[in-house]
């Protein structure tokens, strides 16, 4: 498998990948248009990721309008809905605009709350099939 991270804050950056290591080959970057930039090549490469890990607040371009042009690029390409990848939002924004916009925009499949606990990521990753 193969995940990218997307997060301006790069502690979060070794944190997530010391947890999801064991498990996929993990990339990081520190802004959307990296994140973008990345999840292109990948498909270029014909290896995409399985499973993005997006920040909502992040500079320039924030984790929303992140992934709604990585699910865009995605049905450009013609990925059916199976085979997309699983968007899991990583964030410390808990009100219901931005939960709501992250499950019926960019159809998340989980909602992580910052901070973040190693056995409740890994639990809510396995519960929602990312693992």
């Amino acid at each position: 498998m193969r995940f990218l991270v997307v997060d301006d804050d790069e502690s979060v950056h070794w944190y997530m990948q010391a947890i999801l290591e064991p498990f996929a080959r993990c990339d990081a970057v520190l802004s959307g248009e990296d994140g973008i930039r990345l999840f292109e090549a990948a498909h270029e490469q014909g290896e995409p990721y399985d499973a993005v890990f997006m920040d909502i607040l992040m500079p320039d371009m924030d984790g929303h309008q992140t992934a709604e042009i990585m699910r865009a690029r995605e049905e450009a390409l013609g990925v059916d809905k199976l085979n997309a990848f699983k968007l899991v939002m990583i964030t410390s924004l808990v009100d219901d605009a931005n939960v709501s916009r992250a499950f019926f925009q960019t159809h998340a499949s989980c909602y992580i709350v910052k901070p973040l606990d190693k056995e409740k990521v890994l639990e809510e990753l396995r519960q929602n099939l990312v693992l």
